[in-house]
């Protein structure tokens, strides 16, 4: 590769910045979000790519926006903090969108069967990773060079406040989308998700004269609110260590990504089995991609110790 052609692929923030990067930036972005959305590529994170999610175009564009604001405001900071030239705020801006190209190669190569089709399709899994880990690297480079570039800073000084930077940014990126998954992935409103990662200290106590079936419907009730809190407190004592409320959303949240947006319970054709040591209540579930059953397992004094979403038969 020629020295010019390397300087394109690698660090083209000489020739390019400003308005006018940005302007490509965005528009490469826009381009990522609407293939991402045909191949169900979610892009959760500034350095986390998901293949084989259901999500709709909103959920797209609001993971673009919040993975390029999160990254811009983190090493323009940085570079405030580390620089001691005066930096243009549009430059930082423009750069770091370009910086994000190597996702929309990534998003297009998904066009290809390669998407896994479910957590268990381990072969795809394994080369969706290994297709992944060169274009996150290249995106990585392009990202350093870019604050190099727009914030005047070279060497150890770079090295080290980017390295600082990133990682702040990849953490703000996660935790702004985990405030924003219930709506955009669950149709859980904002403030139903805030409560279940900032629980108040108020504990819910189960009605013990409930029948089966009754919390059953509570239980159904509760998911479509997205009062996951509400849910456990049906569980056994084992069942509240291995799947706390915070487990149980981010459970919820994986199979709308995986299955669609959650649509409906059909709570007239609940089946309820009795045997010697459990009763087991199936509630059809509808989502957007297909249909599924959710399997609570009752002991005999009330409490749930098993809940399971699965694919109907």
């Amino acid at each position: 590769m020629s020295t010019l052609k390397k300087s394109l692929v690698l660090n083209p923030f000489r020739k390019i910045a400003g308005w006018e990067a940005l302007l490509v930036g965005v528009v490469i972005m826009a381009l990522t979000a609407v293939i991402g959305k045909f191949n169900s590529v979610t892009f959760d994170g500034v350095l986390d790519v998901s293949p084989g999610m259901v999500f709709d175009f909103s959920a797209a564009f609001a993971m673009q926006a919040v993975i390029f604001f999160t990254l811009f405001l983190t090493m323009w900071l940085s570079g405030i903090c580390f620089s001691k030239s005066k930096l243009r705020a549009i430059d930082v801006a423009g750069t770091m969108a370009l910086a994000r190209s190597p996702m929309l190669l990534l998003a297009i190569l998904f066009f290809l069967p390669i998407t896994p089709e479910s957590p268990y399709d381990i072969p795809r899994v394994i080369i969706s990773v290994l297709i992944c880990i060169p274009f996150v690297i290249w995106t990585i480079i392009l990202m350093y060079n870019a604050y190099s570039v727009s914030c005047h800073l070279k060497g150890t000084k770079a090295v080290v406040s980017f390295i600082g930077a990133l990682i702040v940014a990849e953490i703000l990126s996660k935790l702004v989308l985990v405030c924003l998954s219930g709506t955009l992935f669950a149709n859980v409103p904002i403030t139903d998700t805030l409560k279940s990662i900032f629980p108040k200290n108020t504990e819910i106590v189960a009605d013990s004269s409930l029948t089966i079936r009754q919390k059953a419907e509570n239980v159904v009730k509760s998911f479509e609110c997205g009062d996951f809190n509400a849910i456990t407190v049906y569980f056994d004592s084992t069942m509240k260590k291995a799947l706390p409320p915070s487990g149980l959303k981010m459970a919820w949240l994986k199979t709308n990504m995986q299955y669609g947006k959650f649509v409906r319970a059909d709570i007239e054709n609940i089946k309820e089995k009795i045997d010697e040591e459990y009763d087991v209540v199936e509630v059809p579930f509808y989502f957007q991609k297909e249909k599924a059953k959710l399997r609570l397992v009752f002991t005999k004094d009330g409490s749930i110790t098993g809940l399971f979403i699965q694919p109907t038969e």
